[in-house]
């Protein structure tokens, strides 16, 4: 019985078939390589069996059982695990969250949470603290996240989809000791690569894809490279690399001098035209970093000299060719098309007068592209719509399309097939010839030997060995490599390692409140020092009330901004509640009125956040629209239960909203508890790691399994229940119902969850944040009456203080990789 069989699968988007008729048998503790171009339709097929696409035709059988909608989260309850290509991690969350909301709680029963996740982490060699939140990883240490959750789940189906792409020989070694061991035990393993010679150490069987179609499924042992790279390009390929340059007498076109920069040190090197120098060494002993100094992102001493020209960090920034190795994250726009991602770098090329001459990109653009052999359905086509390697391919006509005076390319060919690679590296040598100076940066030792003219083998962050002509092999840069690190500490490992509790810290959700805490101290000693009733027990309790009403509704807003939306609706909306109670939370209203009244307030807030999530998840508005719409048709509606100001809240319950011990308002302290409460669920429950990981990436929380739908519909009912919190402190304040009151609240509480440090794109903030924000805020209006400043000042000295938090905020985090 076959562990996992996909029959006659159909797959089409927009009318064009990614998949037709494809079927795939894996058997009980077999690991099945699957191969084929880019574009061919591997990860879709792989996209389907775990569920995280849906056929449009064809079956799908797990152990025996036909699965008629499969879903991630079925697909986990199967034992079906994959890693992605691109991994699914959430740069949000720490480390220890991305496997907390990943993996189902069992995974953790019998230990302590962190002792069990240490020892996951330590099952495929990745060094890292727990608390580092994921962003500050490099791309290889993200895969090995990736690859140490799927482990985790102990899967009777694990698929792997490229997941050595980024990852050096130590750790690749690792990974296919433990691909063995978990096939031992029965496992089945599916494994999509481009490298034949991984095909060869790993598979007992392979499938071909090409163009959506199954081309041939044979035993590894009986067929031959050759036979598999016609079967995968449909033609034969006559070598995989171009002929090397000759060597000549000439000088140097291209020289290094003492470049230094953070994570590397005193690299020299010079080469002459047609040259292509390689950069190898064990990942994350400073390669990344020499290669972003040259594409002029990261600051530098020392020369760079280009054609006898000294080329300064700006220059090299406007004029270099970069390929990066995270496409992701450096390398593509993923809302613009492929046209526009392509042509970016290169528009001066395609201008006539002032003006983009769009015959001409697009002759330009489609050239580029047609050199490549990028399968894209137009040039207009959205570049997420396309294949990894078909990415990879636009990002590398990117940097051919400007012309630039030197190519730096970070794993130029990672995630690409042998057709498209055998391209690529013609391309790089014909640019080399062209007179164009060429750095390639590889973990795979085997491109470097077969590409290259000279290596320069790096290990925390130095140059130990030059090699040239017949001494670039394989062989002799793997020994280098390996020699010279023995004893020592990757630049990545070394960097986090230096200060981290402090780093995490300054980089951390908590850095924002502490801020806000001084200057509420330090703005409080500065007015107490020259009006003593500044300080009075009733000035305080003031200021805290007022706060506790801006601080709920703030925190309903924070609901919404963490998963990446926003909500306009809230003031509105408290207004709209606090009219309604004026007409049953009155004085003389039997208790069942006033309880009626309150149950009503509850339930409007209910129906308005799910209208909101709705429109947002359903409708397909943005949260801009989808809240803007129900804020006009509240404030409309409030209007029309209330032309004017009438309706007298009950006396008894202004009272209790109202009771203070001293200087404490009893509903300060109720928030304190509250938004203690919700930060400890924040962090602490799968409720609050879901919620953040949809802010933090949508996609990648699909592919975990979270329900983006009712997290997000979730939110926004969650937050229209804390408006409904903040309009019976309204109730008590005001004590009365007036249809104007609630708009000018929304911006108030978005203030204050920006000055909180929540991130206006989501994944990142506090409860506590918010709340103090809102302290914050009603300090500065009650200090203007004190100072006797007029309500124009109140605004630009807010103003200016959320201007300033933005600032900083984004300061201290845009340090956090240089740290």
């Amino acid at each position: 019985m076959a562990t996992i069989e996909l029959a006659h699968i159909v797959k089409r988007y927009a009318g064009v078939a990614a998949l037709t008729d494809v079927s795939l048998r894996v058997l009980p503790g077999e690991v099945h390589a699957v191969l084929g171009e880019n574009g061919a339709g591997k990860s879709t097929l792989m996209n389907i069996a775990t569920g995280t696409t849906h056929p449009d035709e064809g079956t799908i059988t797990v152990s025996g059982q036909e699965v008629a909608a499969l879903n991630p989260r079925m697909a986990a309850a199967l034992g079906i695990a994959i890693v992605h290509q691109h991994p699914a991690v959430l740069k949000d969350l720490t480390v220890l969250e991305n496997l907390q909301v990943a993996l189902p709680d069992s995974v953790f029963a019998g230990a302590p949470v962190a002792q069990v996740a240490r020892r996951m982490l330590d099952d495929v060699g990745l060094r890292v603290h727990l608390d580092d939140r994921v962003e500050t990883l490099t791309l290889a240490e993200k895969h090995l996240l990736e690859i140490a959750k799927a482990f985790a789940l102990k899967p009777k189906l694990l698929v792997l989809d490229e997941p050595t792409a980024p990852l050096g020989s130590d750790a690749v070694a690792l990974l296919f000791r433990r691909v063995r061991e978990v096939v031992a035990q029965g496992t089945s393993v599916v494994y999509i690569t481009h490298r034949l010679a991984e095909v060869r150490q790993l598979a007992g069987r392979v499938t071909v894809l090409r163009d959506g179609r199954v081309r041939g499924t044979a035993a590894v042992a009986d067929i031959t490279d050759a036979e598999l790279l016609a079967m995968i390009v449909g033609r034969r390929l006559d070598s995989t690399f171009p002929d090397k340059h000759r060597p000549a007498d000439g000088q140097p076109n291209f020289v290094l001098e003492n470049l230094s920069g953070r994570g590397f040190s005193a690299v020299s090197a010079s080469s002459t035209r047609g040259e292509i120098i390689g950069v190898a060494g064990v990942v994350g002993n400073g390669q990344s970093e020499l290669m972003r100094a040259l594409a002029g992102l990261e600051p530098f001493t020392g020369t760079v000299t280009v054609e006898g020209g000294t080329l300064s960090q700006a220059e090299l920034l406007r004029r270099s060719g970069y390929v990066p190795a995270d496409r992701h994250v450096d390398g593509l726009m993923m809302r613009l098309s492929v046209r526009e991602n392509a042509a970016l770098s290169a528009l001066r090329r395609f201008t006539s007068g002032l003006f983009l001459n769009r015959r001409r990109e697009i002759h330009g653009v489609q050239a580029s592209l047609d050199s490549l052999s990028v399968k894209a359905p137009s040039l207009d086509a959205s570049v997420s719509a396309l294949s990894g390697g078909n990415q990879q391919k636009v990002v590398i006509s990117r940097a051919l399309l400007s012309e630039p005076p030197l190519l730096v390319a970070d794993e130029p060919t990672q995630g690409v097939d042998v057709g498209a690679r055998a391209e690529i590296y013609a391309i790089l040598r014909e640019t080399s010839t062209r007179g164009v100076p060429v750095v390639v940066c590889s973990s795979d030792a085997a491109e470097l030997e077969g590409l290259c003219d000279q290596v320069l083998v790096m290990s925390r962050g130095h140059v130990v060995e030059t090699l040239v002509g017949s001494d670039v092999t394989e062989q002799k840069i793997v020994s280098a490599a390996v020699t010279s690190t023995a004893e020592a500490v990757s630049v990545a490992a070394a960097r986090r390692a230096a200060g981290s509790t402090w780093r995490r810290f300054l980089t951390g959700d908590y850095t924002p409140s502490v801020l806000l805490l001084a200057v509420i101290v330090l703005l409080a000693a500065v007015i107490a020092s020259g009006n003593g009733r500044y300080l009075s027990v009733f000035n305080i309790s003031t200021i805290l009330t007022a706060a506790t009403a801006v601080g709920l509704i703030a925190m309903g807003q924070n609901v919404a901004l963490l998963t990446g939306g926003i909500d306009l609706s809230v003031g509105p909306l408290a207004g709209f509640l606090v009219v309604v109670a004026s007409f049953y939370v009155v004085d003389g209203a039997p208790p069942t009125m006033v309880i009626a009244g309150l149950v009503m307030m509850i339930v409007i807030a209910a129906v308005v956040g799910a209208i909101n999530g709705s429109l947002i998840r359903f409708g397909r508005f943005t949260p801009i629209a989808a809240t803007l719409t129900l804020y006009i048709a509240l404030g409309g509606l409030a209007f029309l239960l209330r032309p004017t100001q009438d309706g007298y809240i009950a006396g008894f319950f202004q009272e209790a909203v109202n009771f203070s011990v001293g200087p404490l308002p009893l509903a300060f302290v109720l928030i304190v508890i509250l938004a203690v409460a919700m930060e400890f669920a924040l962090r602490k429950r799968r409720w609050g790691w879901r919620l953040r990981a949809v802010g933090s990436d949508q996609d990648a929380a699909r592919r975990i399994g979270v329900g983006v739908n009712a997290t997000v519909i979730g939110a926004y009912i969650g937050t229209a229940l804390f408006v409904f919190l903040g309009a019976l402190m309204f109730m008590g304040q005001y004590g009365i119902g007036d249809p104007a009151q609630g708009p000018a609240f929304t911006l108030t509480s978005v203030a204050a969850v920006v000055l909180g440090g929540t991130s206006l794109l989501g994944g990142r903030g506090t409860f506590i944040g918010p709340v103090i924000g809102a302290v914050l805020l009603q300090q500065l209006l009650n200090a203007s009456t004190f100072l006797g400043l007029g309500s124009t000042v109140q605004y630009y000295f807010q103003g200016v203080l959320i201007l300033a938090a933005a600032v900083i905020y984004t300061l201290v985090r845009s340090r956090r990789q240089r740290i």
